[in-house]
């Protein structure tokens, strides 16, 4: 990608949001509705968390639980990244990557705009999906000083100081 392209140029404009205070079951539904797998959970307008169809179905349905008793706020992940509508594009999808979240709301200032998708980010930069390949299998291979000496193939010596 050899231009910078801005975050408001490839979000879905608006949200659906939900307060914190409705019941899994009003989410379920205005997920279904919506035909959306995410929600912005809001208090009194001002974004707290964010619920998807994931954590209902890990943390309600499959545990038994009774959707219409608990609560949005009882599920939804708290630990929010925002993004800025100004913000660039392979820097929102970095950090989607590395915390492993699939949205993110967008503010203009104080005003919750939008949200990016993972689907968004690859219709913008398809090659995206080739460029986590590659940061992921970088993170993943132990560079030298990482080795342990029961780590090496037999006969290296991993005391050897380089000259």
């Amino acid at each position: 990608m050899s231009e910078q392209v801005e975050i408001r140029e490839v979000m879905t404009d608006g949200v659906i949001a939900i307060e914190k205070d409705q019941t899994i079951s009003e989410a379920a539904k205005l997920l279904e509705d919506e035909w959306i797998r995410g929600l912005v959970v809001v208090d009194n307008g001002e974004a707290v968390g964010i619920i998807v169809c994931r954590d209902i179905v890990y943390q309600v349905v499959s545990k038994g639980k009774d959707p219409q008793k608990i609560l949005v706020k009882d599920i939804m992940s708290t630990d929010l990244i925002v993004a800025e509508a100004d913000e660039y594009l392979n820097e929102v999808a970095m950090a989607m990557a590395k915390n492993n979240i699939s949205r993110v709301p967008v503010v203009e200032g104080d005003m919750l705009t939008g949200i990016v998708t993972q689907s968004d980010i690859l219709r913008a930069w398809p090659g995206f999906a080739e460029i986590m390949e590659e940061e992921i299998n970088r993170e993943n291979t132990p560079k030298p000083d990482e080795y342990v000496d029961d780590d090496m193939p037999e006969g290296f010596d991993a005391d050897v100081e380089e000259e």
